[in-house]
Formats: structure tokens, C-alpha cells, sequence
């Protein structure tokens, strides 16, 4: 019998267009208790600049953020719309936070889950973006991606 996960990751934007993953990386973290992650592609700005505080930030900035971003450290980074996310997580009954990657590929994704120790990833189906290994069980949900 397969284990329940403990953590479950899934690809997020602040847009609409991965909302099949979210309900359904959201029903499998209720059905399972599992801690839900959202992990925002659209968080990198520009090649010049990173989603969360870096060495060069202001003094105490980078301690502010862990690996796990609340509500208000999404809304501290300029997230709201990712922020809006896991309140909508928490309103359906499950420990529900953000993460803003430095990139938004299959490496990156692979490198938090592992860091995580995600039990399963949910990634959007038909985007070759994510189609790696990810170091962790994958549900590909939706429609193929439109490019």
C-alpha cells in the first residue's frame, strides 16, 4: 500500500492558467493531510533580479524568508496574487504555503522537492518544462499547455 505524503508540491503562476493543478494538488492534501506547497513559476522578474531577499538585500532580509513562504512573506515579496492562493488552500482546510524559485524549471522544481521531501509533485500536463525527474512521484493534470 502506498505511503501518504507529507508534503505535496505543485506548479503554480499568479494567473488562472494552472488552476486544474491547484484543485487537484488541493483535493489530494486534503484527502491525504499532507502539507500543500505551491511552487509560483512566475516568480523570477528578470534575469537581474531574485524572487526572495539575496546577500546584497537589506540587513535581516534574508532570514525573514525560509523554505516555506506564508502569506505575508509572499506579500512581503511582492506575491499577492500567490499569497491569495494559499489563503484559498488554508480556507479549504489545508497547512498550505508559497515558494518563489530563483528559476522555473524541472531543476529547480527537482532541487525544492528533494530539499522538501515531497511525496508527490503535481505539474501541468503537456509542458515539457517540468517533464524531468523531479525526485518525487508526478500527477500530470489539465490540458496540454498552450505555448
Amino acid at each position: 500500500m502506498a505511503r501518504n505524503p507529507a508534503t505535496i508540491i505543485a506548479v503554480t503562476g499568479e494567473d488562472d492558467r494552472f488552476a486544474e493543478v491547484r484543485r487537484h494538488a488541493l483535493q489530494r492534501a486534503r484527502e491525504t493531510g499532507a502539507t500543500l506547497v505551491l511552487f509560483d513559476v512566475d516568480a523570477r522578474p528578470s534575469i537581474l533580479e531574485s524572487p526572495l531577499p539575496t546577500n546584497w538585500s537589506g540587513q535581516g532580509e534574508e532570514e525573514q524568508f525560509g523554505d516555506r513562504l506564508s502569506t505575508e512573506d509572499l506579500e512581503a515579496a511582492g506575491r499577492r496574487p500567490i499569497a491569495d492562493q494559499v489563503r484559498e488552500a488554508r480556507a479549504a482546510g489545508v497547512e498550505a504555503f508559497g515558494w518563489l524559485p530563483e528559476n522555473a524549471d524541472a531543476a529547480a522544481l527537482r532541487d525544492y522537492a528533494v530539499r522538501q521531501g515531497a511525496g508527490l509533485v503535481v505539474v501541468p500536463a503537456g509542458d515539457d518544462t517540468f517533464a524531468a525527474d523531479v525526485g518525487a512521484p508526478v500527477e500530470a493534470v489539465g490540458h496540454e499547455a498552450a505555448d
